[in-house]
């Protein structure tokens, strides 16, 4: 079997390492941001970061990401996945340390922030080319379930920082405690990712050095570009909004932050088990991530009634299925426009990064205004909306 087939496990790098080394990258890449949010309150106090500033210094990140990632996916095609994923943990280990070490004023947050988003940008398509080019074909999906996890795994990280060093040795030993782990990340990356990929033949060369995606492939990815937008817009809503209207709806505080947690590991659990069962030959398409768009339609319909139970059982689904179709369609993408996939990913990714740009900032102003009932009413319009458009690019997946 050559060196170069898609379908065979290399030996001595089981794809287990290689899918545990593209989920840290990818955790490396957010945590900037996400332990921004989670220690919102001790930056407020310290640095005068109040919500707008933060709000701002976050949408920042994800532009820049938006911005970049198109120019990521580029650089991912043409760099050896060793090569990329040392850059983009490299990026965000500087703007961890930055955050560490040198923000004397919120101002210095939108610096920090914008070079995360960079590290994203670049992330994302780098260790999706790194998990076409190392696991077998019959576990890919998984494998994709198991990196995207890696996103709400990295909600559960910045929250569990807040009480363990964020309220006892200051917020910023959190970001050391980051920067710590994308240090011996980078030795592992090092030590680990071959210098060359197995897809590096002469024959397949030609696509890492810029050749034109065809013109039905670039169709069907501004679809799901598209998809992701709306997707992204619709999730990030839920991290936002749910401890807020949780209380409203009558839980406590306490109750509310657990209500998130349990969310998020509904998103754990269903990325991966999703991914298991496509490589077993179920789902595995773009009307597969329709159904979970929908399902988490439903489910922040049941959000919007405000009553306890439905609102419990609405973020499990709204978490699971309506925020749990990336992992999916990242799978999807990278299957259907080999040997373009890191490239691919980029072009994707950019309607993830535009939604969760502008999602929590339209939506912000939706549930203060309307409140909570009609904001989760639209967010799962959105979410329709965007199982409406997967279907769409399934017909074009179907051209493929």
């Amino acid at each position: 079997m050559s060196a170069a087939d898609p379908t065979a496990s290399p030996p001595g790098r089981p794809g287990r390492r290689a899918t545990a080394l593209a989920g840290f990258t990818t955790i490396v890449a957010v945590l900037p941001v996400f332990l921004a949010g989670g220690l919102a309150i001790q930056l407020e106090a310290e640095l005068g970061a109040g919500t707008a500033i933060l709000g701002a210094a976050v949408a920042v990140y994800w532009g820049v990401s938006a911005l970049l990632s198109a120019l990521g996916g580029y650089l991912a095609q043409r760099l050896a996945p060793r090569s990329g994923m040392l850059l983009s943990v490299a990026i965000g280990l500087v703007a961890l340390l930055g955050l560490a070490y040198g923000t004397p004023h919120w101002a210095w947050l939108f610096v920090w922030l914008a070079i995360g988003g960079a590290a994203n940008a670049l992330a994302h398509p780098v260790s999706n080319g790194f998990i076409v080019d190392q696991v077998a074909v019959q576990r890919r999906a998984f494998a994709f379930g198991l990196k995207q996890a890696a996103i709400p795994a990295a909600t559960l990280t910045a929250g569990l920082s807040v009480p363990i060093l964020a309220l006892t040795v200051g917020w910023q030993w959190a970001y050391v405690g980051a920067a710590a782990g994308a240090v011996l990340l980078v030795v592992a990356l090092a030590l680990m990712v071959p210098h060359k990929s197995r897809s590096a033949a002469p024959e397949t060369r030609t696509h890492r050095v810029g050749a034109r995606l065809p013109r039905q492939l670039r169709t069907f990815l501004l679809a799901t570009a598209m998809v992701s937008g709306m997707g992204s817009a619709a999730g990030n809503t839920l991290g936002a909004f749910t401890v807020s209207t949780a209380v409203d709806s009558g839980f406590a505080p306490g109750g509310a932050g657990l209500l998130l947690g349990l969310g998020s590991l509904a998103g754990c659990l269903v990325r991966p088990l999703v991914g298991l069962a496509a490589d077993k030959g179920l789902g595995g398409s773009m009307t597969t991530v329709a159904l979970m768009l929908a399902t988490g339609a439903a489910g922040m319909l049941a959000m919007a009634t405000g009553e306890p139970t439905a609102f419990a059982a609405g973020c499990v689904l709204a978490f699971g299925f309506g925020w749990g179709w990336n992992g999916l369609m990242h799978y999807v993408i990278a299957h259907r426009s080999h040997p373009y996939a890191a490239q691919a990913t980029g072009i994707s990714q950019s309607g993830t990064y535009i939604g969760s740009t502008v999602g929590p900032f339209a939506f912000g102003f939706i549930f203060t205004s309307l409140g909570s009932t009609n904001g989760w009413i639209l967010a799962a319009v959105i979410a329709s909306l965007g199982a409406v458009g997967a279907l769409f690019a399934s017909r074009l997946e179907k051209q493929l």
